[in-house]
């Protein structure tokens, strides 16, 4: 290797004759099976004349056969790679293979959140500074809790929180909170504004969803790499899926688990120093970062244009383009969060999804990218389009079995059937290769015993992805439908946990429609099988074309059932099924997340009125929490101005409870320091007829429950677990 190459892999920038030769050998694989399967599609269509729905069909089939491949030779590469990872020229755990001297640069490890589960952001929080503690670094990190959240009584809990766990764990000066009086940009724009605050202070920035919990041990290891390789903007790892509760959950968690390792080599392989930021579980260098990453207008009003959703692809693309490296970190342990627990949940967050992505179209066309960032933003579009063209496809493929067609050739059939059969290779030899190569060297599930249960389980989520996967089209499908058509997305808090078991009604409000169209579909396919039958002479079977796209049909039929039973808890996990190395042998930072939620979820249970304003009651009854409330806020300028409608807001509070305001009106009045001073002493010394009953209700409880001010966090006489 040349001076000059070694000292590229020193930066963290992968040798361009490696990146180079990596990229073309992929790409070449990847075209060479686009043109194979588009010219035996062609081949098969060729009936002496093109139709139009050939034509458009030949088109559709394009795009969708170049997605199979791009997903079958990264699975296939990555295996490969994964089998001689200590000859991986651009290893970057090799840059600190013998470090372990001390860390010398500030790092801030950030956590936006909006209206989420207090307890799991803190304990998470806990679980990682404890975590970080034992390695011996804890000095060079501070965290920072950002708050865009506009319920209020998640708002007040957060401050108290915060307050609790800095002297739980003596963190005072290490663990920051901040809410934002106006959520502009929403999560970017949360990032944005830490950046500007505090952003010089430190050298790198560890990005964090609410639901993310990592290691020590890793985050130290991060460090160390950025430290190594100076030519890296942003290093990227593995999040694996954790704390699953119902059966998609679990089936999920288990899938990425398996296959995820292979895919994350196989991507790394390919993408070198372009790859994906994929907004949290990261660590960035931040002078480049608040130089160069500012996210660019779009030229458009939403739904194409607005503010970027999507905002971390960009981000990597312009840390790119500014000269800096965005790797992949290929790691099995130590990064970690939680999915969706329902279909339906999964849905609304591909919803948001599908939309950033559809928006990087304006950017494809931008200048200045490198090439390998354009196609990133082209294959996030593709994730989502491919749905409509797979949609289209189908249609398309129904529309030319009904109608007339010249008998087909012997070459024609011998087309369509190794057609088929190279799709099928395409589509399955990918897990089937992983799972052998697992079954060989026992990677991830060591016991032979262990080894036999994920082969059980690898054959029923093949089975039920596949199972999915129509309706996750037809609904892909509508999202962007409505986006080309305009409609937009509005920014909700994330649902991470199945509570109350499965509402039946939204399920069969959800998925009624793609039951129709399974029953129509099924009846104008078993009208074209008669036709084909009755065209044919009586050959080829009275049902082929319903046979051959049953598939298809089963899913969209079987959609109401699937989505009920996917959302049942613990399904599989009586029989050892879906388990992932995560249980199988526990982090401790995640045993000691997970210790902690249990401890808290045995505590004292308040009334449904009362939990559900508890951050509202504390602020207004108990003085300890009002005055770190009032403490945390800034004065408004022309609060004067507002007295009058302040005091009106504050006895519409007092005497009709806090159902009586909106969510506006109570931001507002919670934004006043007068305001929120006064609403304690007015509460205590109200008679009780003045008082709405929330508030008799509440007193009551808060006198009850005095001696436990805080039911999410330990109280005031425990003292911290080191562990």
């Amino acid at each position: 290797m040349t001076q000059q190459a070694t000292t590229a892999r020193l930066a963290g920038i992968p040798p361009q004759g490696i990146a180079r030769t990596r990229r073309i050998t992929f790409l070449v694989l990847v075209g060479l099976g686009t043109i194979l399967g588009t010219w035996l599609l062609g081949k098969y269509l060729s009936t002496g004349g093109w139709r139009k729905a050939e034509i458009l069909l030949l088109m559709v089939f394009v795009p969708l056969y170049y997605q199979l491949n791009v997903g079958f030779w990264t699975a296939l590469i990555g295996v490969w790679l994964q089998n001689r990872a200590a000859k991986d020229p651009i290893d970057l755990w090799k840059t600190i293979a013998d470090d372990d001297s001390a860390i010398n640069a500030s790092t801030a490890i950030i956590i936006p959140v909006y209206n989420e589960d207090v307890t799991r952001v803190w304990e998470g929080l806990r679980a990682t500074y404890l975590s970080l503690e034992k390695t011996g670094e804890l000095e060079n990190f501070d965290f920072f809790v950002l708050s865009d959240s506009d319920n209020t009584n998640k708002w007040v809990e957060e401050e108290t929180a915060w307050l609790e766990l800095c002297r739980q764990l003596n963190a005072f000066g290490k663990i920051f909170y901040r809410k934002r009086r106006k959520p502009i940009n929403r999560k970017s724009g949360n990032v944005s504004d830490f950046c500007r605050r505090w952003g010089k202070r430190y050298r790198y920035m560890i990005v964090f969803d609410a639901d993310s919990l990592m290691s020590g041990g890793l985050m130290v290891a991060m460090t160390r790499i950025m430290e190594k390789n100076p030519g890296i903007g942003i290093l990227q790892t593995f999040p694996q899926q954790v704390a699953s509760e119902t059966m998609l959950g679990r089936l999920m968690q288990f899938a990425q688990a398996l296959y995820g390792p292979a895919f994350m080599a196989g991507i790394n392989y390919w993408q070198g120093g372009e790859a994906n930021f994929w907004g949290h579980n990261a660590i960035i260098r931040l002078e480049p970062f608040i130089k160069f990453c500012a996210l660019p207008p779009l030229p458009k009003t939403v739904p194409f244009g607005g503010h970027i959703l999507s905002h971390d692809f960009v981000e990597a693309a312009l840390m790119r383009k500014a000269g800096f490296a965005v790797r992949l970190l290929p790691t099995n342990r130590g990064s970690y969060e939680e999915g969706p627990p329902t279909l339906i949940d999964t849905l609304k967050r591909d919803r948001r999804w599908c939309q950033g992505n559809m928006q990087h179209f304006w950017l494809l066309f931008a200048k200045g990218w490198h090439f390998m960032s354009r196609l990133n933003f082209f294959h996030g579009i593709l994730s989502y389009v491919s749905s409509l063209l797979w949609f289209i496809f189908l249609v398309l493929s129904t529309y030319l079995a009904a109608i007339p067609g010249a008998a087909l050739t012997a070459q024609q059939k011998l087309a369509g059937e190794l057609l088929l059969w190279m799709t099928g290779v395409l589509i399955f030899l990918p897990k089937t290769v992983i799972l052998f190569d697992e079954m060989l060297t026992g990677r991830l599930f060591k016991p032979l015993k262990m080894r036999f249960l994920t082969l059980i389980s690898s054959l029923l989520d093949t089975f039920i992805f596949t199972l999915m996967a129509p309706v996750m089209m037809w609904f892909h499908m509508r999202f962007v439908i409505k986006i080309i058509l305009g409609q937009g997305v509005s920014w909700v808090a994330q649902q991470r946990k199945a509570g109350g078991g499965v509402d039946w009604r939204e399920v069969i409000l959800t998925f009624g429609g793609v039951t129709s169209l399974g029953a129509v579909w099924t009846v104008i396919a078993w009208f074209v099988s008669q036709s084909q039958f009755v065209r044919s002479g009586g050959l080829g079977g009275q049902y082929g074309f319903l046979i051959w796209i049953s598939p298809i049909l089963v899913s969209l039929l079987g959609a109401i059932p699937v989505a009920i039973w996917l959302s049942s808890y613990k399904s599989g996990l009586r029989f050892g099924l879906f388990l992932t190395p995560a249980e199988l042998e526990p982090p401790s930072v995640l045993t000691s997340l997970e210790d902690r939620l249990a401890e808290v979820k045995g505590r004292m249970q308040l009334p449904p009125d009362i939990e559900k304003n508890y951050g509202l009651m504390q602020v207004c009854l108990d003085p300890y929490v009002n005055g770190l409330h009032v403490s945390l806020l800034r004065r408004r300028k022309n609060a004067r101005d507002s007295r009058e409608y302040m005091e009106e807001l504050a006895q519409k509070l007092i005497s009709k409870g806090p159902q009586s305001l909106s969510q506006r009106e109570m931001n507002a009045l919670m934004n006043d320091t007068e305001t929120v001073s006064s609403l304690h002493y007015q509460l205590w010394s109200e008679s009780e007829e003045n008082l709405a009953p929330f508030w008799s209700q509440a007193i009551k409880q808060y006198n009850l429950a005095k001696s436990h001010p805080f039911t999410y966090l330990l109280s005031q006489n425990d003292e911290p677990k080191a562990d």
